[in-house]
């Protein structure tokens, strides 16, 4: 049997977790608000963009909340795009890149308003590109209120603060870390069927030139041992 107060604070960051559990479960759905009834939003989806064109999206983030923006290059060309964040009021959040991939981790975003996320292949003039896109956001008021609230529920807020910070600072690192490794991973599978499919089509390739080629010598040697006087009986000796 455990403590009492350590069963209190077991029950608390059992709380704390399901909560998180529950806020990114709900990323399958997109929106562009942040919802009143979660600690913030996370949602990860892949994007097909056309040789020569340029797509935006764009999330409304609250201020003082965390920001987490991974993008990853998993098909197409040379596996290169370009990627840009830009703030409410169009100011760069993170510069123009190109590259396969890109991140930015803002633990403190400073105003409210509506991010836009741009994925840039205009460079490319004939390759499209998927590219794999994850955010995620996470509304540290709503912490501080759910910490006010256990304080005037007479718990030891010290102990519960320290803890409550680590324990979301430790998920936010995992789910950075496991997005990452998830990106990489699709990038693998995606790499390894395009590897897989170019094999294929050259050895089929390489097949049926080895056919051809083979009909042709037979048809040249045969056409070469033809004669006239073999046709007509006569056999020179």
């Amino acid at each position: 049997m455990l403590p009492k107060e350590n069963l209190k604070y077991f029950q608390i960051a059992l709380f704390v977790w399901i909560s998180f559990r529950n806020f990114v479960a709900k990323a399958e759905n997109y929106t562009p608000e942040m919802s009143q009834d979660n600690l913030g939003t996370a949602y990860e989806f892949k994007i097909h963009i056309d040789a020569g064109k340029e797509d935006c999206f764009y999330q409304y983030i609250e201020a003082g909340s965390s920001l987490y923006i991974a993008f990853q290059v998993v098909r197409g060309g040379d596996s290169m795009a370009g990627f840009y964040v830009n703030g409410p009021t169009n100011q760069p959040i993170m510069p123009y890149q190109w590259k396969q991939h890109a991140e930015i981790d803002d633990s403190n975003v400073l105003q409210t308003g509506y991010y836009s996320l741009c994925i840039d292949n205009k460079p490319s003039s004939f390759h499209s590109k998927l590219v794999s896109l994850y955010l995620a956001s996470l509304k540290r008021d709503e912490w501080d209120k759910y910490i006010k609230e256990l304080s005037d529920s007479d718990v030891s807020v010290s102990n519960v603060t320290s803890m409550l910070r680590n324990v979301q600072l430790n998920i936010n690192e995992v789910v950075k870390k496991l997005e990452h490794s998830r990106q990489k991973h699709t990038y693998d599978l995606y790499l390894a069927d395009s590897n897989n499919r170019y094999v294929q089509n050259w050895s089929l390739i390489h097949c049926v030139v080895v056919i051809a080629c083979s009909i042709v010598q037979v048809i040249f040697v045969r056409k070469l041992f033809e004669s006239n006087e073999f046709k007509k009986g006569k056999v020179r000796a």
